[in-house]
């Protein structure tokens, strides 16, 4: 796997993750750590482009999960009394607005489609719209 990452100006800075490859458990840390390094660049805004991504196993939509934690901006785990601590995104609007998905091949789509991940991102199908999507 590969990834290579651009920055774009929009209303904000938006960094392009390419990603090149399958993405399973072998790799997907790189990913997250990428991001964390982009994030902590500052750029608050991310599309994942995965356009060259034939394959995404549990451990890369896991690294989608994460990723979107970090651009959250906010507190990334629920504490429940009694409970071991859970990372919640899925209702946290902001982690919606600052990472989006970019072109993802049939298969990774129709993995994405089927386990719900498909709810919590954008989807673009050009990068263009995908950078458009950031403006006010």
């Amino acid at each position: 796997m590969e990834i290579t990452v651009s920055i774009h100006q929009a209303n904000e800075p938006v960094a392009v993750m390419n990603i090149k490859g399958n993405v399973d458990a072998s790799n997907y840390v790189e990913i997250v750590n990428k991001a964390q390094e982009v994030y902590n660049n500052p750029v608050h805004n991310l599309i994942l482009d995965l356009s060259e991504v034939p394959f995404i196993s549990s451990a890369g939509l896991v690294a989608i999960h994460k990723v979107a934690l970090i651009y959250s901006g906010g507190k990334q785990e629920v504490e429940q009394e009694g409970k071991e601590t859970r990372p919640d995104f899925t209702h946290n609007a902001n982690a919606r607005k600052r990472v989006k998905l970019l072109s993802p091949q049939p298969g990774v789509d129709r993995i994405l489609e089927t386990t719900g991940m498909k709810l919590f991102f954008k989807v673009f199908d050009d990068l263009d719209s995908a950078l458009k999507s950031f403006q006010p």
